[in-house]
C-alpha cells in the first residue's frame, strides 16, 4: 500500500497547523520541512502520531512499530523514503541470536535508533548453561541465573523484545538486501549480525544416545544436582570440564575427569581449584570408548595405553567442546575447517552487509567478555556499512 492516496478526508492524517497528509508519499516528503512546534506535537518519547496513522490507516505495523522508534525528523524521513523506495518494510540489520552477543548487539542497535529486530527462540544461550562466572569485567562474582537477570533488565529498559522464531535460512537478493526466513515468517533487512552460539560437541560412541538424560547430560547447571553424592565421570580436558568439575566438587562424591591429553589443558586457576582435590582422579591420555548401563547410566569405558577398564559411575557430563551454529549460512559464507563463519577484524563475513560475533565467529574463544566485544563491533561496523551503502 505505499503509493496509495487517500481519497476519504476521514482517512487523512490533519497536522496541528490543520494542514492534512493523505499519502505515506506525502509524509516523507514533508516530515522533515515541519515546523518544531508541530513536529513535537505528533512526535515524542511517549508517542508517535505518524506511526499510529500508519498502522490503522494503512496497515503496515513493521513499518509503525520501526517509527516508533525514532526520534529525529531525519530519522523519520529516511526511514519512509527506504519503505518507498522498495515498496515494502525492510530493516536496517536483524540479529540472529540471544545469547550475550545478540543481545549485546541488540542493547546497541536500540540505542543507536535502529530499525532492528532480534530473532531468538530461547534467551540467554550459553548463560543456560554456566555455573559460576567470575571473569566477566566489573564482576567479582556471579552465577548464570544473576547473570541472566541483568540482562533482562538492560533488555527491558531499552525495549528490547525477542522474535520467538527459529532461523531456517539466508537468501541474498539482488539489491545486495537479504532475506532472513524462520519457521513462521521471511523478514527483509539490509544487513545481519549472526550471533547464534554454538552447542555441545558429542562424544559419537556406543551408549550416547541411549543414555542421554538417563545418566548422561551436556549440561551440569541443569542437571549436575541429580548426582548428589554420585561417583560422576567428566568428559574433557578444557575450561568447560574444569568449571563443570568445579561446580560438582560440593554434589558429586567422586569426581572421574577423563581428556586425551596428557593433563588438563584449561586455565590454571581452574586447574589449581579442582585437580589435586581429595574427590578428583584425572584420568589422563584417555579415550572414551562406550557409555554402559541398564535404565540409567553405570560406568563409562575409557581406553588408555591399548588397554580398556570401566570407570562405575552414575552420572556422565561430557564438555569436549562446541559446534558452531553456523547452518543458516553455510553455502553463503566462508566456513573455516572447524565449523565457523569467518570474519575480518570488522566480523564482517565473505558477503558484504553480513556480519558474525560470538561463538559461531572463528575467534575460537569460547569467552563472555570477547562475545560481547565482536557483537558490538559488529553492530557499530553494520551501521557504518549502512552509511556507505
Amino acid at each position: 500500500m505505499p503509493a496509495i492516496t487517500l481519497t476519504d478526508s476521514k482517512k487523512y492524517f490533519y497536522l496541528k497547523n490543520g494542514k492534512s497528509l493523505r499519502s505515506i508519499a506525502e509524509l516523507a516528503a514533508g516530515i522533515d520541512k515541519l515546523p518544531d512546534d508541530v513536529f513535537n506535537h505528533h512526535v515524542s518519547d511517549k508517542h508517535n502520531d505518524f506511526a499510529n496513522w500508519i498502522k490503522d490507516v494503512f496497515n503496515e505495523e513493521h513499518l509503525s512499530e520501526a517509527m516508533r522508534k525514532l526520534r529525529t525528523r531525519k530519522q523519520l524521513s529516511d526511514l519512509l523514503k527506504r519503505f518507498l523506495e522498495k515498496g515494502h518494510f525492510v530493516h536496517e540489520v536483524i540479529i540472529i541470536g540471544g545469547g550475550i552477543a545478540g543481545m549485546s548487539a541488540a542493547v546497541y542497535a536500540a540505542r543507536g535508533r535502529m530499525d532492528y529486530i532480534i530473532i531468538s527462540p530461547d534467551f540467554g544461550g550459553q548463560m543456560n548453561v554456566s555455573g559460576e562466572i567470575e571473569n566477566y569485567p566489573g564482576m567479582a562474582h556471579t552465577n548464570f541465573a544473576e547473570f541472566q537477570d541483568r540482562f533482562r533488565e538492560q533488555m527491558t529498559a531499552n525495549g528490547i523484545e525477542f522474535i520467538d522464531e527459529n532461523v531456517k535460512g539466508i537468501k541474498k537478493l539482488d539489491d545486495g538486501h537479504f532475506f532472513v526466513i524462520t519457521d513462521k515468517a521471511k523478514y527483509e533487512s539490509e544487513s545481519i549480525i549472526v550471533c547464534t552460539g554454538a552447542r555441545a560437541r558429542r562424544l559419537n560412541v556406543p551408549g550416547e544416545t541411549e543414555f542421554e538424560k538417563k545418566g548422561l547430560t551436556y549440561c551440569h547447571v541443569c542437571d549436575g544436582p541429580l548426582f548428589k553424592n554420585l561417583d560422576v565421570a567428566i568428559v574433557g580436558g578444557g575450561d568447560a570440564a574444569l568449571e563443570a568439575a568445579a561446580g560438582m566438587l560440593r554434589i558429586a562424591r567422586k569426581l572421574y575427569l577423563i581428556t586425551i591429553n596428557p593433563n588438563m589443558t584449561g586455565h590454571e586457576y581452574l586447574v589449581e581449584r579442582v585437580v589435586g582435590q581429595e574427590k578428583v582422579e584425572v584420568v589422563a591420555n584417555a579415550k572414551t570408548v562406550k557409555i554402559v548401563g541398564d535404565k540409567s547410566v553405570t560406568g563409562i569405558v575409557v581406553e588408555q595405553n591399548g588397554k580398556q577398564r570401566t570407570l562405575p559411575v552414575k552420572g556422565i557430563i561430557v564438555e569436549i567442546g562446541r559446534i558452531p551454529n553456523a547452518e543458516a549460512v553455510k553455502g553463503l559464507c566462508e566456513i573455516d575447517a572447524d565449523g565457523h563463519i569467518m570474519v575480518g577484524k570488522d566480523m564482517m563475513t565473505s558477503v558484504p552487509g553480513i556480519f558474525a560475533a560470538g561463538d559461531c565467529a572463528d575467534g575460537h574463544e569460547y569467552q563472555y567478555a570477547i562475545s560481547a566485544g565482536q557483537a558490538v563491533t559488529a553492530l557499530l561496523k553494520a551501521q557504518r556499512y549502512l552509511r556507505r551503502r
